[in-house]
């Protein structure tokens, strides 16, 4: 995504992309849970707060497909809250 990407399009590209994932099936996805993207980590230049990452969580667990996820970035102060966000969206706890 480019850089200052609004998160109403942000997110619009991942429902597109989680539809198309959904379309094919697949036996196992592997997710690079990157939380650079979070409007305050120092590095990305990106808009999304901590309810797009546990929209993230929750979106992804509703494919229904076994999933793992590996931290791969996220440079803020805030990224444990930010992965505790994901992580409640993923179990449909409220955040």
């Amino acid at each position: 995504m480019a850089p200052e990407t609004p998160r109403a399009a942000y997110r619009e590209v991942a429902e597109h992309a989680f539809e198309e994932l959904n379309k094919f099936q697949p036996d196992l996805i592997a997710v690079s849970a990157g939380f650079d993207a979070y409007a305050r980590d120092p590095l990305c230049q990106q808009r999304l707060e901590v309810e797009d990452f546990y929209w993230f969580g929750h979106t992804l667990h509703a494919l229904g497909a076994p999933i793992f996820s590996v931290l791969e970035g996220g440079y803020s102060d805030d990224l444990p809250e930010l992965i505790f966000a994901y992580l409640k969206g993923w179990e449909g706890l409220p955040l």
